[in-house]
């Protein structure tokens, strides 16, 4: 990989003995470069587990770029323990030198392009203990093509990319991004770590196919507000606004009537309603290029899709508002929300309009 980043070309290459070091530009899916010094580091055909000499090498990095062979079964639980024994290597050294533990772990689910891998869903469980309460997360890669595109690459170096603005605030959340003013983030400890515990929970949660599936044969694991968004999140990014919408309100309505798990809980048309309003502006704020203004813009129904059903941890990143389930009180005051009207129907907020989305838009 260090070698097809710096070069463009696919090196043949033997198990790395020692490291080899190049200074490279990593593509991400919005189009900007970041430069990196990757180190690439190995044990040749020796195990890393109980070698000293891996974490004088990682001890300063702020990354670590861990890459699983997704067509070696045989070898999961041996990569497992090694990435766990160097990170644990890794923060104690850092801890004698005053460092922050809190640096990104980026996962490569490598050779997805063969039949028969072990599914990205199962590396994410295998890894859950491991990467609890770290900031982490795990993309699916196939590094057989110099087309940069079809590797997997920019969208793993695009979650990494503000993952490290994430972790050099020492907040938990992103820096201020112009399209995110619109809705201000909570800035308090509680919604930092409910964002964190979310983006732990998206590393180990199902696939976007899979939790689809769940949604649709009312088999969730939970019903809590990190589904609803997920959700929305995923309804939309894989069918668009209005077919998304649609399956939404239908699918949360017949889960309400249908799931034992939503026992005594009833249809709120205006809160569901108001929450895709929300996951939507999110969703468009993945992309950087697209322009935001304050105004009440009727959005076209076909809009053209912007972000993958894979990037739930990235938007979570830049939009950590949505982990506030309390922010609908922002534009509604509490008589307006909970009153009949607004179950039964769609209501217009009686505090402020409803953040640069399609406020007219009819149900």
């Amino acid at each position: 990989m260090l070698y097809l980043l710096k070069l463009g070309e696919i090196v043949q290459t033997i198990p790395s003995i020692g490291f080899n070091v190049e200074t490279f530009e990593a593509p991400t899916s919005s189009g900007k470069y970041m430069k990196l010094e990757g180190w690439d580091v190995g044990g040749g055909c020796g195990s890393i587990v109980g070698s000293k000499i891996m974490v004088l090498y990682t001890a300063r990095s702020d990354i670590i770029i861990w890459i699983v062979d997704s067509s070696d079964r045989t070898s999961l639980a041996e990569s497992v323990d090694a990435l766990e024994f160097i990170l644990k290597d890794m923060d104690s050294e850092r801890s004698k030198d005053g460092l922050s533990k809190n640096y990104p772990v980026l996962l490569f689910a490598n050779k997805q392009d063969l039949p028969n891998v072990i599914s990205i869903d199962e590396i994410r469980k295998a890894f859950a203990e491991s990467l609890s309460g770290r900031t982490s997360a795990v993309f699916k890669t196939s590094l057989t093509t110099t087309d940069i595109e079809k590797t997997g690459l920019p969208d793993a170096f695009e979650w990494l990319r503000f993952a490290l603005d994430t972790v050099s605030t020492g907040s938990g959340l992103p820096p201020p991004h112009s399209a995110r003013a619109i809705l201000e983030a909570r800035s308090s400890t509680s919604q930092s770590e409910k964002l964190e515990s979310w983006v732990t929970r998206t590393a180990m949660d199902s696939t976007p196919e899979d939790f689809i599936f769940q949604f649709q044969s009312l088999s969730l694991p939970s019903w809590d507000h990190y589904t609803h968004i997920r959700i929305a999140f995923l309804l939309l990014t894989t069918y668009g606004r209005q077919k998304g919408k649609n399956m939404i309100f239908d699918g949360i309505e017949r889960y309400i009537s249908e799931s034992p798990q939503t026992r005594g809980r009833t249809f709120h048309v205006t809160m569901t309603y108001f929450w895709i309003q929300v996951v939507h502006l999110g969703i468009r704020n993945i992309s950087p290029s697209t322009d935001l203004k304050a105004s009440e813009t009727v959005l076209p129904s076909s809009m053209t899709h912007i972000a993958s059903p894979d990037q739930f941890g990235l938007f979570l990143v830049l939009n950590p508002y949505v982990a506030d389930g309390n922010l609908w009180a922002d534009y509604y005051s509490k008589g307006v929300m909970m009153s009949p009207a607004a179950k039964g129907g769609m209501v217009l907020p009686d505090i402020k309009p409803l953040p640069n989305l399609v406020v007219r838009d009819a149900i």
